[in-house]
């Protein structure tokens, strides 16, 4: 086992000269070799404020420059970062700061955040912040100890928690995830193994994800360096210049949600040439649209596959070649997966074929997380009889893959129906009318649950455009009882800090505005 410093060590090893990271703001560039001086200089700044192996250390930033050597740092000394979404309230931050036992914090400059999380670190802890001087916090741009006043690096205890990283939480504060070191490189051998990623300087990577996120720091950044790569840091996402920088420095490998694809192809400078050098683009999240999907396959000139995991597991499923098919993923190297009836008769308890089930995940392998942090209930109902419960339903094809079809606590249960909002949305997508669609069963008499679908338009809300869209919904694939029995027009859905639509939310949003009359909710049976 390796840990993850030890994996950056050792690339600098092999290849001191070559560029490991670059800065989109300032455009400095630090070799292998400076990387890990400039490393060590930190930690040493950061033991000297009392920072150490196990110490749990908050960060709340975007993906800057300064983020990345912080996280470096901390590995460097073996603490334990714990990374946490910068566009969370402070008041959120604070309060999984003092959950989670944090003793220092590197956040953005932000008088209030900055206040807010002082206020419930122990006394004394440090707090360091990047880009700016805050009362109350120390600039982390002189956070420097001396040279040779650093220890030698110790290897960790590979069962020792490595990281934290969080939930999206659409309910509640987000549960801490616990990583261990042992989890560490298994995750990074995944992306060659079942994402194709090959190892070598060639490697030019686009650093638009979040750290926060596990696909931005083990399938991006961390995998970059120990890869001997390259990784162009996007301290904030903005498609024409990223269009730009893909021509400009020749990067071969992006790994995105599919958002940013269309961000991508539909930005004015974008053209299929700027992309030539791109030998592989992965996707994250549960569906894209196909017509994007098609693009991306026939003007880009690499590879483009789907990746499917969670925070807690990663390395779940996959499709190297997900054109046409983009749903459907099958088993991933390095784990276990099964399909099981939901409120069936337990784990053995497997679908058919063309049976939809819960899709759960081998829980012994070494790329699974540990535990929620101070959460034991939460744990064990996750984890049982030895696989991770996903949450996640799927429709078992003939030949062995899977479909995504929902999220089990999605269910909209109507007429005695199962209906999966995924289902629903994936079909109203393709209408023109509609930009954004997010479905939702609500209370009704007769039918138990209706279906709503929630629609940001490109055309004016009304009676007739709900009828068109209905009449759409029924001369398509979709099963009659699954259509929406009703639509509600809405300017922006609500949205939480990792930009997934707030179900419940919106749940309340729809039923206040049935309860109201609003001109913008239409039935249309």
């Amino acid at each position: 086992m390796h840990a993850g410093y030890e994996l950056v060590w050792m690339a600098a090893e092999r290849t001191p000269n070559q560029f490991a990271i670059v800065d989109d703001r300032t455009e400095r560039r630090l070799t292998y070799r400076e990387l890990i001086t400039e490393v060590d200089m930190l930690a040493a700044g950061m033991s000297a404020r009392g920072i150490k192996a196990g110490s749990r250390v908050a960060t709340a930033l975007p993906t800057t420059f300064e983020h990345c050597l912080a996280v470096l740092a901390l590995m460097r000394l073996n603490a334990v970062p714990a990374l946490l979404n910068f566009r969370l309230k402070p008041e959120e931050i604070a309060g999984l700061c003092q959950f989670c036992d944090i003793e220092g914090a590197v956040l953005r400059d932000d008088p209030v955040l900055v206040e807010t999380v002082a206020a419930q670190l122990p006394k004394g802890a440090p707090v360091w912040t990047v880009g700016g001087n805050i009362v109350g916090a120390e600039n982390f741009a002189d956070c420097r100890g001396q040279d040779g006043s650093l220890r030698p690096y110790k290897k960790p205890v590979e069962t020792e928690a490595a990281f934290l990283f969080f939930t999206s939480g659409t309910t509640g504060l987000p549960k801490a995830v616990v990583l261990s070191h042992r989890a560490t490189e298994h995750r990074i051998l995944w992306l060659s193994t079942q994402g194709g990623l090959r190892q070598g300087t060639h490697n030019r990577a686009l650093g638009c994800m979040p750290l926060s996120h596990v696909i931005g720091f083990y399938g991006v950044f961390l995998t970059s360096l120990a890869f001997n790569g390259t990784f162009f840091v996007i301290s904030e996402f903005n498609p024409v210049k990223v269009v730009d920088l893909i021509d400009r420095e020749q990067l071969t490998y992006l790994f995105c949600v599919p958002t940013m694809f269309s961000a991508m192809t539909s930005a004015p400078n974008y053209t299929p040439n700027k992309f030539s050098s791109v030998e592989l683009a992965l996707y994250g999240g549960l569906s894209i649209d196909p017509d994007l999907l098609k693009i991306i396959d026939r003007e880009w000139s690499g590879n483009v596959r789907h990746i499917y995991g969670t925070t807690e597991t990663m390395c779940s499923l996959s499709n190297s070649d997900p054109v046409g098919q983009h749903a459907t993923l099958r088993a991933a190297y390095y784990t276990r997966s099964r399909l099981i009836r939901i409120n069936g008769d337990g784990v053995d308890d497997v679908v058919a074929i063309g049976e939809q089930g819960e899709l759960i995940v081998d829980s012994t392998v070494d790329t699974i997380f540990t535990e929620y942090l101070n959460n034991p209930e939460a744990t064990a109902a996750k984890k049982r009889d030895g696989w991770y419960f996903t949450g996640d339903i799927f429709l078992k094809e003939a030949n062995g893959d899977i479909t995504l079809v929902g999220r089990v606590d999605d269910m909209i249960r109507s007429g005695g129906e199962s209906i999966h909002p995924e289902e629903v949305e994936v079909v109203l997508q393709e209408h023109q009318a509609i930009t954004a669609v997010c479905v939702v069963g609500i209370p009704d008499p007769k039918w138990g649950q209706i279906v709503v679908a929630c629609v940001k338009g490109r055309t004016a809300a009304s009676l007739e455009t709900a009828e068109e869209i209905d009449a759409y919904c029924r001369g398509s694939a979709l099963a009659r009882f699954k259509r929406p029995k009703a639509y509600y027009f809405i300017e922006n859905l609500p949205k939480n800090a990792a930009d997934k639509v707030v179900r419940h939310s919106l749940r309340d949003i729809v039923i206040a505005a049935q309860a109201d009359h609003s001109v913008h909710f239409h039935l249309v049976v």
